[in-house]
């Protein structure tokens, strides 16, 4: 599995920018990074389509500018985050890519995934550290300043923190409310780190070790060949008023209602599989002639 990275050509940075919609300066400021980010996550989505699909990924240039603009995919956080730091790098910004843990929203011990389970990128602008994600899932909209640590910075997506923990930097999300059809509000349900609640929820930890994409190869492999990450479908898109996901035959829709509070709907795709890929269509722009399928899939061996 190859991992070598050239640089992008100006007319693939064209192709990238349209490809995310932007069309603003391209000036190395935090400004345009904020933007690009913003641009990437409304129009590339978090993906495991690939992995599901038993579809080889690999972290070259080509074969990632080829899934990602060309073939209008979305991807896992080792390509999206890959390919975010060759614009981003062309640009002028000199992205540093750097190993995260995940930290276990299920098992509520505050457990930590594999030491490079999760590839970000920090940016050093005029002496300024930011952290910058396109390859999270449902997370910061914008950077996030080391400036003032622990400070919360509010988005319109949520509120977010990095805090300093010895040797390591854990983002941190504060624990959204749901509000009901009724009105009612609850808070979203989050394991208790070292079972003691708190207001904040802790996504990741990383350090400021600078790593290479051909650090992250052999857990790349492991999440593609791993039955967990091949499971089912998992496709989350953010949108101006929140998000939208498929996941296995569901699709949910998160709207965002201001002062951290949320709206939640769930809702069965009725149709099969057939139903799901036309969703992918519809609502990501995820054509089915772009995508592998498993054997047992409707779908499996026609493209």
């Amino acid at each position: 599995m190859a991992t070598k990275v050239e640089n992008l050509t100006p007319e693939e940075v064209e192709e990238y920018l349209a490809r995310i919609q932007y069309t603003g300066p391209k000036d190395a400021t935090i400004k345009v990074l904020q933007e690009l980010q913003r641009c990437h996550i409304f129009s590339v989505p978090f993906e495991n389509l690939s992995i599901y699909g038993r579809e080889e990924i690999t972290l070259t240039k080509e074969w990632l500018f080829e899934k990602v603009v060309r073939r209008r995919r979305g991807g896992v956080c080792y390509e999206l985050n890959t390919m975010f730091s060759l614009l981003l790098d062309y640009l002028g910004f000199k992205p540093q890519k750097h190993a995260a843990q995940v930290f276990d929203r299920k098992i509520g011990t505050g457990e930590l995934s594999h030491p490079r389970d999760h590839l970000t990128l920090l940016v050093d602008i005029e002496g300024q550290l930011w952290l910058t994600d396109v390859g999270f899932g449902d997370a910061f909209w914008e950077p996030l300043p080391f400036a003032d640590l622990t400070d919360p910075q509010e988005q319109r997506s949520g509120t977010y923190r990095i805090r300093k923990d010895s040797d390591m930097y854990v983002f941190e999300e504060k624990i959204k409310v749901i509000v009901d059809e009724m009105g009612n509000e609850r808070k979203e349900r989050e394991p208790a780190l070292h079972g003691k609640p708190s207001e904040w929820a802790p996504r990741y930890q990383f350090d400021l070790i600078p790593r290479t994409s051909e650090d992250f190869h052999e857990r790349l492999i492991f999440q593609q060949s791993d039955p967990r990450f091949r499971r089912d479908r998992l496709c989350t898109l953010a949108t101006p008023w929140g998000r939208l996901t498929i996941a296995g035959n569901k699709i949910l829709t998160t709207k965002y209602l201001g002062d951290n509070k949320i709206k939640k709907e769930a809702k069965e795709l009725e149709g099969g599989e057939k139903r799901v890929v036309e969703e992918l269509e519809q609502k990501f722009g995820i054509r089915q002639d772009a995508c592998f399928y498993p054997e047992g899939s409707m779908f499996y061996a026609i493209n």
